[in-house]
């Protein structure tokens, strides 16, 4: 199964909604995980969050390749007059 690049943006869009959604409870009301445990959390999502834009910009060069393969392929078969 092909995973479709909106869905990496609608991830990297949910990983930052959760950071600023928990960085505002933890502002009003004080709950933290602990300084440590943030770091990780913190850490481990900047890091997924770059390999899904790295993995979608693979998946934007390869789309770019298809299509000029394919229209490529079209002159080929139907070459000017």
């Amino acid at each position: 199964m092909k995973i479709k690049r909106s869905w990496l943006l609608r991830i990297v869009a949910g990983i930052g909604v959760f950071i600023i959604l928990y960085s505002l409870i933890r502002h009003f009301s004080g709950f933290s995980f602990g300084e440590r445990a943030e770091k990780y959390m913190f850490d481990t999502l900047t890091f997924v969050a770059l390999g899904v834009f790295i993995y979608n910009r693979k998946l934007a060069a390869d789309e770019a390749r298809e299509k000029k393969a394919g229209e490529q392929q079209v002159e080929d078969q139907n070459p000017p007059a």
